[in-house]
């Protein structure tokens, strides 16, 4: 069997006490001043070369990558309904980077949803669907998001009786 052995580990403090007081402040001061002069034009001038040489390869490196990126409401933005009848949501379509992320779409609304999903209203007015997407390409630095408007209205005389003959010839 084998045996263990403990180690015994000892440690030192160490105090440091870092005085400086003017005169090593300027000479250091002076001595890092020396050092930016002693850099030259052509440095610079390299330095920011490769600076934008990489922006803009960067730029056109992502171009092919984000040609096919899209944030747009399935159907229609403006929908008129009457009330009583009610509405199946198409959804919205959202690529980013190349990647479909229609699923991680979501969706607040001023509307009633039934139990199979529909929305509905019983009372006459103008409601939304705002879609939003978390994602940082559409909501970190700017929010988009994109709403759809449905109208719920009085049914009119004329859809009352065109429901009442259907409703009596079946």
């Amino acid at each position: 069997m084998a045996t263990r052995k403990t180690a015994s580990k000892t440690s030192s403090k160490v105090k440091l006490d870092i005085n400086l007081n003017e005169k090593q402040i300027k000479k250091s001061s002076k001595k890092a001043k020396k050092q930016l002069k002693k850099i030259s034009f052509k440095t610079i001038l390299i330095t920011l070369l490769i600076l934008v040489l990489g922006t803009a390869a960067g730029y056109f490196a992502l171009q092919p990558m984000m040609k096919n990126d899209c944030f747009i409401i399935n159907g229609k933005d403006e929908i008129t309904l009457t009330i009583g009848e009610s509405y199946k949501d198409e959804g919205a379509k959202i690529i980013a980077f190349g990647k479909d992320i229609s699923t991680d779409a979501k969706v607040k609304t001023n509307m009633e949803v039934d139990e199979q999903g529909n929305y509905t209203s019983k009372v006459e007015g103008t409601y939304y669907m705002e879609y939003t997407v978390d994602h940082f390409k559409y909501g970190s630095i700017f929010k988009i998001k994109k709403v759809r408007l449905i109208t719920f209205v009085e049914p009119s005389e004329e859809d009352e009786k065109i429901s009442a003959n259907e409703g009596g010839n079946v």
